[in-house]
């Protein structure tokens, strides 16, 4: 069975169906992570990691529906100007941001700040914040493969940022579409939800 990294929080995205925007997700110590993994029912959920096997991805058909708030869509607030202020006074000083295409699949989970979303808004770009190098990180800056944003929800208990995006290229940094490229099965079997990659 894979062997997540010890003494760290493991993100756990779940969602109803591959192809679903309709999200939650749980910030886990490294310890619970695996034991949900070890414990993980097959035949009745799928169950994805990510390229630095610090997030999972649960499908759960059982799983319904989920509150949000539209922020942001097409370039437009969805909320007046003072709704606007008064909300980002509850965003957290760190929080996750979970990236979707329009189809629902899971691109990839990194970290923001309000700095990060505040730039998203006015720049319409999939932007986070980078833990290593702790500064402002636009997806693609460098490499081309931007994330052109077409909404903004957000999510509370816990808060995350969920983008929906076109994505150009690809969304992990290893080439693959998504970071969400290996898929766990039963007997510690791994399989690879992609034939090749789209770029490095």
């Amino acid at each position: 069975m894979i062997q997540l990294p010890k003494e760290k929080e493991i993100t756990i995205i779940s969602k109803p169906s591959i192809d679903s925007n309709e999200v939650s997700l749980k910030v886990v110590n490294s310890d619970l992570a695996q034991d949900i993994v070890n414990h993980f029912d097959f035949d009745r959920k799928q169950l994805f990691i990510d390229c630095d096997e610090d997030a999972l991805l649960e499908i759960d058909p059982s799983l319904k529906t989920f509150n949000k708030l539209l922020l942001w869509e097409s370039g437009s607030l969805k909320l007046t100007e003072e709704e606007w202020v008064s909300f980002q006074n509850t965003i957290p000083l760190l929080s996750p941001f979970l990236a979707q295409d329009k189809s629902g699949k899971d691109l990839m989970l990194a970290w923001g700040k309000k700095d990060s979303l505040l730039s998203a808004v006015t720049t319409g770009l999939g932007t986070y914040y980078s833990r290593s190098r702790q500064g402002k990180w636009v997806k693609g800056e460098e490499s081309g493969h931007l994330q052109n944003l077409s909404a903004i929800y957000v999510h509370s208990n816990p808060f995350f940022v969920q983008y929906v995006t076109s994505q150009i290229g690809a969304a992990c940094h290893t080439g693959y579409y998504s970071c969400f490229f290996r898929k766990l099965g039963p007997n510690d079997s791994i399989s690879f939800v992609y034939k090749s990659k789209v770029g490095a």
